[in-house]
C-alpha cells in the first residue's frame, strides 16, 4: 500500500513540473537554446575607447555597438539585429563581410549635431567602413542601406529605399507590413505611379510616406516573382541614373517594362493577395522556432517518461531494502525474546 502512494505522489510530482515547463517554459528554453547556437554578444567594459565621447557598448557578430556615456542598448535590440541581418542576407543571396559600426544617438538633435543629418537615422561612408547612426537601439532600416551599400550598391532612391522598407517594416516588432499598408494607400487612392518616382530627385521631392511604401511595396513583390539575382542587378545602376536609364535597364533584366510589372503588383495587391503575406525570411524564422519547440517537447516527454520509469524501479527498490530491514530487525527481537526466556 505505502508502495503505491509514494509511487502517486511521485507521478503527481512529475505531472506538475512537466505542466509548468510546458505552458511556461517551451517557448522560453527556445529561445534559451537558440541563444546558445549563436555567439553572446561581447559586451566592452565600461569607458572602453572608441573614438571621442563614444564608449564601446557591445559587440556581436556583425555589429560594433558605440553610446553616449551612460546610454545602453537592450540585449532584444543586440539579438534581432543579428536575425534581421542573417535572413536579409539569406533572402537576398549575399553574405555581409564585415561589422557595421552602429552609433546609437540619445536624440535626433544630437544625431543632427553629429551627422550634418536631420533624420532619425543616416548611413554614412567612412573609407571602406560604413557606420549606422541612429535614434534608436534596433534600425533594421538604416541596417539594409548599410548592407545593400556595402554588397551590392547605391541605386536610385526609388530602389535603395524601397529594399530598405520592405526589410525595415517588416522586421519591426508591432508595425503593419508593407504590402499591408500600400494597399491602404491604393484603397485611398495615394498609391504613386512608379513613372514618378524612378529618378533619384522624382523620388526625394515626393511626399515620404507614400513614395516608400510604394517603392517598399513593390520591390518587396519584385524580389518573390523574380527573385534576388535580378534584383541586384538593378542595384549597379547609378544613384544619379535618369528614369529613361532605369526604364530601359528594367527591360533588359526583367524582359518586360516596369510598368507591365507594375500593374501585376498593383492587380495582387488590389485583390488582397499580397496583404497577408508575410516575408519568406520572416516566415522561415519562425518555422524554425516552432521546429525546435517541437523537438524539446519530444525531447522533455521521452526524459519525463524516462525519469517515470526508474523513479518506480529505485521506489521498488528502496521498498524491498526496506522490507529487508524490518524483517532482519524482527528476527533479532525475536531471537532476543528466545535468550531473555532461558
Amino acid at each position: 500500500m505505502f508502495k503505491k502512494v509514494a509511487l502517486a505522489v511521485v507521478l503527481v510530482i512529475i505531472r506538475l513540473a512537466l505542466a509548468a515547463l510546458y505552458l511556461g517554459g517551451v517557448a522560453a528554453l527556445s529561445n534559451r537554446v537558440a541563444r546558445l547556437l549563436r555567439p553572446e554578444p561581447r559586451l566592452a567594459a565600461p569607458a572602453t575607447a572608441a573614438g571621442q565621447d563614444w564608449p564601446l557598448f557591445a559587440e556581436t557578430a556583425h555589429f560594433r555597438y558605440h553610446v553616449r556615456p551612460g546610454d545602453h542598448i537592450p540585449r532584444w535590440a543586440l539579438d534581432l539585429a543579428e536575425d534581421h541581418l542573417q535572413a536579409a542576407c539569406t533572402a537576398l543571396w549575399i553574405q555581409f563581410p564585415g561589422q557595421i559600426e552602429y552609433y546609437k544617438h540619445p536624440s535626433q538633435a544630437d544625431l543632427e549635431e553629429a551627422t550634418g543629418s536631420a533624420s532619425t537615422g543616416v548611413v554614412l561612408t567612412a573609407g571602406q567602413q560604413q557606420e549606422l547612426h541612429s535614434v534608436s537601439s534596433y534600425d533594421p532600416h538604416e541596417v539594409m542601406h548599410a548592407l545593400a551599400h556595402t554588397t551590392m550598391g547605391e541605386p536610385p532612391a526609388f530602389f535603395d529605399e524601397g529594399l530598405a522598407t520592405a526589410f525595415g517594416w517588416d522586421w519591426t516588432p508591432g508595425e503593419q507590413g508593407v504590402h499591408t499598408r500600400a494597399r491602404l494607400l491604393l484603397e485611398e487612392g495615394r498609391l504613386v505611379p512608379l513613372q514618378r518616382l524612378l529618378a533619384n530627385w522624382d523620388f526625394r521631392s515626393y511626399k515620404s510616406y507614400p513614395a516608400y511604401t510604394t517603392a517598399g511595396s513593390f520591390i518587396k513583390y519584385l524580389l518573390a516573382e523574380r527573385g534576388p539575382e535580378k534584383l541586384s542587378q538593378l542595384f549597379r545602376l547609378d544613384r544619379y541614373s535618369q528614369r529613361d536609364e532605369v526604364e530601359g535597364c528594367f527591360v533588359s533584366i526583367y524582359g518586360q517594362s516596369i510598368y507591365e510589372m507594375e500593374s501585376a503588383w498593383r492587380l495582387a495587391l488590389e485583390q488582397g493577395a499580397l496583404a497577408a503575406t508575410p516575408h519568406p525570411a520572416a516566415a522561415g524564422s519562425n518555422r524554425l522556432l516552432v521546429f525546435m519547440g517541437i523537438v524539446l517537447f519530444i525531447f522533455t516527454f521521452g526524459v519525463a517518461v524516462l525519469l517515470i520509469v526508474a523513479g518506480e524501479r529505485i521506489l521498488a527498490a528502496i521498498m524491498r531494502r526496506l522490507r529487508a530491514v524490518v524483517q532482519g530487525w524482527r528476527c533479532l527481537r525475536a531471537k532476543a525474546a528466545g535468550n531473555g526466556r532461558r
